[in-house]
């Protein structure tokens, strides 16, 4: 493991080990109210996804195979973000043969739906992950705004020194660079790269139908959203995002905003409550 992605970890841990330090000198009532005001604070995820996109190098990780078509999803939202930073600049998304196959191509009339102005939107095909690395850091050095690159790399070809390259090629460009990992589902915290932040995507679930064995009645589209967790992040963000926490987030095409799915929090299940009193009989 890197000696920075260490240091954040032992940072956060520290913090959390100060605030329950802090919250047991009070009631146990006290105490639940300041583990619920502990959490990061609901722009949290508008801060975070405001300082991705200044020149650095983020991974995406699908949480489970099924979760591959969510994690591109996430990133067309990034990459549409980045876009609206930076509208004169234009897109690169590039997607390995053996990516291609598993989960498909982009979808133009989608894309366009969503806000990507096709016409500075550039799609690149490769044979294997060599040559998308290779045209993911030549993309990032042209100054396009967001480089999405779809790879099936496996863990031992993506190091260190591959993950770097693309870093320093990020910042020189001053773009977004965005890597689909779909081969490392479910593998998101044991990656070692030099990356800013990683992402682990997982589909929202359906809906709950009413009877056992009934489909869920049918319902028109909703906005954009995602289960998201915050796996690794620099200094400056890692201690207000838990890596073990999912969070439901939504996104608005038309403003490029990152929400909270809930618009407040859902408050902890009461604990250690007393049992039903036993029922007595009438009459």
């Amino acid at each position: 493991m890197m000696r920075n992605s260490v240091s954040e970890r032992i940072l956060f841990l520290r913090r959390r080990i100060a605030a329950i330090e802090a919250q047991g000198a009070g009631a146990p009532a006290e105490r639940e109210l300041a583990s619920f005001s502990a959490f990061p604070p609901r722009d949290s995820l508008e801060c975070l996804s405001q300082n991705f996109s200044r020149g650095g190098l983020n991974e995406i990780v699908p949480a489970r195979p099924r979760d591959c078509g969510a994690a591109a999803g996430f990133a067309c939202a990034l990459a549409l973000r980045a876009s609206a930073e930076r509208p004169r600049a234009g897109a690169v998304w590039i997607s390995e043969d053996m990516a291609a196959r598993e989960i498909g191509l982009p979808y133009g009339k989608g894309l366009e739906a969503l806000g990507l102005d096709l016409s500075r939107l550039i799609f690149v095909r490769t044979r294997g992950p060599s040559e998308t690395l290779w045209a993911m850091e030549e993309a990032l050095k042209s100054r396009a705004a967001a480089v999405v690159a779809e790879s099936w790399i496996a863990p031992r070809a993506y190091d260190l020194s591959a993950s770097r390259r693309l870093l320093l090629a990020a910042r020189r460009g001053g773009g977004s660079a965005l890597l689909l990992l779909l081969r490392l589902c479910g593998e998101a915290g044991k990656l070692n790269s030099a990356a800013q932040l990683r992402f682990e995507i997982a589909a929202r679930p359906p809906p709950l139908s009413k009877a056992p064995g009934q489909r869920p009645p049918l319902e028109t589209p909703g906005p954009l959203g995602w289960r998201l967790r915050v796996v690794k992040a620099r200094a400056g963000f890692f201690s207000a995002f838990d890596p073990l926490a999912w969070r439901d987030i939504s996104f608005d095409p038309e403003k490029t905003a990152f929400r909270h799915a809930l618009s407040e929090r859902v408050p902890a299940p009461a604990a250690d409550r007393p049992d039903f009193a036993p029922a007595r009989r009438l009459g």
